[in-house]
């Protein structure tokens, strides 16, 4: 039995339209195209891939800061297929995308989850601001001395 392997991916990978219609079984109106634009700079997507099957993924996106002004890195997309969560491979898809933040182009990272559980048992914290109903804005430090 293989374990799961973890890549960065990009337009050009035989996984990415599997990773987009993965994203799309949870977030209907995802497109990669809305997000990974040239000018957006964002980290390579990263894919988590079984007996090279896609079974999860990580993508990002830019948006504001909470309570500032400034438009910052956030996760867009954490996704892992029902049939293979519990088994650390969010948790290490979160970690791996933590750190492709370089430190010095922003502070914290930020999130938007209804699984806020997962996000703190990884060392990050509630943004005190309005969410939906079982959501939570999360953030966690760029810092070098903050990182696990």
């Amino acid at each position: 039995m293989n374990k799961v392997v973890f890549r960065n991916c990009d337009e050009n990978s035989q996984y990415w339209i599997a990773l987009e219609r993965l994203f799309q079984s949870e977030w209907s109106d995802f497109l990669f195209v809305d997000t990974y634009k040239q000018k957006a700079q964002l980290p390579p997507v990263i894919v988590a891939l079984r007996d090279n099957k896609v079974i999860g993924g990580l993508a990002y996106s830019r948006y504001q800061e909470p309570h500032g002004n400034s438009e910052v890195i956030w996760f867009n997309a954490v996704f892992v297929s029902p049939e293979w969560r519990g088994q650390g491979v969010a948790s290490e898809l979160i970690n791996q995308g933590v750190k492709q933040i370089p430190e010095n182009i922003q502070n914290h990272l930020y999130v938007y989850t209804n699984v806020a559980s997962l996000y703190e048992a990884l060392g990050w914290s509630i943004v005190d601001i309005e969410s939906e109903p079982n959501h939570s804005v999360m953030c966690i430090s760029l810092e070098p001395q903050s990182r696990v």
